[in-house]
């Protein structure tokens, strides 16, 4: 009796497998954080890239151990890019980017851009009433390929539909303070993508870094691969930049302000990176 319970057993069991395929293949996820543990994952990134990495040397802050946070993190969405290298692996964040509603900003804290930009005319010539300020942009070291930043821009482009977002900025860096390295790639950027008169932003003056507005820079293809990745994505958006440039000696970059109208989007080159 018990082989033959054995026997039927096996005949229903000997047809099933498991499809391990998958199990060892690595996975990324892209989404808003939803915990305060996402968000401290997001700042220790931020940390690791913008200081750690860097300056091969760990930069201690007592009040917030090994993450870089602000203010304006309470009132941001952000993104996070998770990646794991199997199933059975620990998830890691590897990229973040964060998000600030303007009618949050106005009613709670302000634009994290008004810190070195005077924001004034395009705040108020009432041009776009529904903007987002996009920050604090990082990937991991290891993970500084177009599929980490892809992945982000797919998510930005999902919040700025269902938000009906109609302008996008913020600042982008060159991870250089001495001016006169980068000097004719940030001439190129000023003289080429100009804002609008109407709602131009321009460098605070208490911050604003010496350029020779005069020189005239060539279009050439160096000139263009020399250009930071996500400067180069805006560019090819169709994002204007703002007048002025300002060195972070805090974060030992140098910013230019970039400003994108949803209605301005090249759709051929989303459409290559969503």
């Amino acid at each position: 009796m018990i082989k033959n319970t054995l026997n039927l057993y096996s005949s229903h069991t000997k047809n099933i497998y498991i499809n391990t395929k998958n199990f060892f293949k690595p996975d990324y996820l892209v989404k808003l954080a939803e915990t305060k543990s996402e968000v401290k994952k997001a700042q220790k990134l931020r940390y690791e890239v913008f200081f750690s990495d860097r300056n091969k040397k760990k930069i201690f802050n007592i009040s917030n151990f090994r993450r870089d946070s602000d203010k304006y993190d309470s009132y941001c969405d952000h993104i996070i890019v998770s990646y794991k290298k199997s199933k059975f692996a620990k998830s890691k964040t590897v990229g973040t980017y964060r998000l600030l509603k303007q009618k949050i900003a106005e009613q709670k804290i302000g634009f994290y851009s008004s810190e070195e930009y005077d924001l004034t005319k395009l705040t108020a010539a009432n041009h776009y009433s529904n903007m987002l300020e996009l920050s604090r942009s990082c990937i991991s070291q290891h993970f500084r390929n177009k599929n980490v930043l892809k992945l982000m821009w797919r998510e930005i482009y999902n919040y700025i539909s269902i938000n009906k977002i109609d302008a996008m900025f913020g600042t982008a860096s060159f991870l250089e303070t001495d001016v006169s390295k980068i000097e004719d790639q940030l001439i190129f950027l000023q003289q080429n993508y100009k804002m609008p008169d109407l709602i131009e932003v321009k460098a605070l003056k208490k911050f604003r870094a010496k350029l020779d507005s005069t020189k005239k820079i060539e279009l050439n293809l160096e000139l263009i691969r020399s250009l930071p990745t996500l400067i180069k994505g805006y560019i090819k958006l169709n994002a204007y930049i703002g007048d002025g440039v300002v060195v972070d000696n805090k974060f030992k970059t140098t910013d230019v302000f970039v400003f994108l109208p949803t209605s301005k989007i090249n759709y051929e080159y989303i459409n290559k990176i969503i």
